[in-house]
């Protein structure tokens, strides 16, 4: 796993419903928008949480976006207390319908049901060959606060509190996280000084 700096730490003091000044350089992100530029017709999915930012950088590359904010529906489910392995039929996409999908830190909000499926759910909705951009905190992270990713362009990420959502942190290992994506294959991870682990994965078929 590569080692990289230069990222600012998720949980860090920033105003409310504001990006963090300094933005992080991610190896993962331009690996993704590399494979989705390639593909003229290219369709994703963002699973969120969803800025408007976001929205507008990535309807600018792609010829589709979708988008499933399940972030906010994993917190209506906990407010309603509903089981979280509920989560993926929101998912009811068709099959083999995306080039890629940005998961972000997603896994880090599933208990471990919900998380079991996370793989065999990507796969039945991504093309053959196509890619998922998942992210984990520090595996001694202790905040419960939720960020959005917010790119600011092809290098570089910040971040910004969603005070709105409560949700649990489950910090796993990277072993348990690889796993728990099987059986999308496992192409490039990378960690950051901070703690904080970025990872592509692929549809093998």
């Amino acid at each position: 796993m590569g080692q990289s700096s230069g990222i600012y730490h998720p949980s860090g003091n920033t105003p409310d419903g504001q990006s963090a000044g300094l933005a992080s350089t991610s190896k993962a992100l331009p690996v993704f928008l590399k494979y989705i530029d390639a593909r003229p017709d290219a369709h994703i999915l963002d699973l969120g949480p969803v800025c408007g930012e976001n929205i507008n950088f990535l309807s600018r590359r792609v010829r589709k976006l979708s988008i499933c904010d399940m972030f906010i529906r994993l917190n209506r489910q906990k407010e309603k207390g509903q089981a979280y392995e509920r989560i993926w039929r929101h998912l009811d996409y068709e099959a083999k319908m995306f080039d890629g999908i940005l998961m972000w830190d997603l896994p880090d909000r599933l208990g471990n049901d919900a998380a079991s499926a996370v793989g065999d759910n990507c796969r039945r909705i991504l093309k053959p060959g196509g890619l998922v951009m998942a992210c984990a905190l520090d595996e001694k992270e202790d905040t419960t606060d939720i960020h959005t990713f917010v790119i600011e362009n092809d290098l570089h990420i910040s971040f910004r509190r969603q005070p709105h959502l409560n949700l649990p942190l489950y910090v796993r290992k990277t072993r348990k996280i690889i796993n728990t994506m099987a059986p999308l294959k496992l192409v490039q991870s990378s960690l950051f000084r901070n703690g904080l682990r970025e990872f592509i994965f692929r549809e093998t078929g």
